[in-house]
């Protein structure tokens, strides 16, 4: 499954951020499908990830999605974010290890072709 992320999302996206990058777009998916499980637009978030640049990208993109006050990060590896709806639900998303690691160790100069990656890839390709 393909989730489709709008031209004006992501372009508020990188106006937030301030750039296009693999880490923010991952933000965005992650998002639209905990909001697509749960029904609904995600009340809250709880991200745990390693705690420093480019993971931290994640958080304006969940942010562009959810609102800037609903998300809290939390130290830890890899990446994974806990969505939930303001009366009972709950999602778990995880991106594949393989693929942090991969647009981790990448070069800034492949930050725009590794959201482009992202954009394209579906949820399957994405997440575990």
């Amino acid at each position: 499954m393909q989730t489709t992320i709008s031209k004006e999302l992501l372009e508020n996206a990188v106006r937030l951020h301030g750039h296009l990058g693999p880490f923010l777009v991952l933000g965005l998916r992650m998002s639209m499908r905990a909001e697509k499980i749960l029904g609904e637009k995600p009340s809250r978030c709880e991200l745990e990830t390693i705690n420093s640049k480019p993971f931290l990208c994640v958080v304006d993109g969940i942010k562009a999605v959810i609102g800037s006050d609903a998300v809290t990060v939390r130290e830890g590896s890899g990446l994974s974010a806990r969505f939930g709806k303001a009366k009972d639900g709950e999602v778990v998303i995880a991106v594949r290890k393989a693929l942090v690691e991969k647009y981790a160790e990448g070069s800034w100069e492949k930050s725009e072709e590794y959201a482009q990656e992202v954009i394209q890839s579906n949820d399957e390709q994405l997440f575990e």
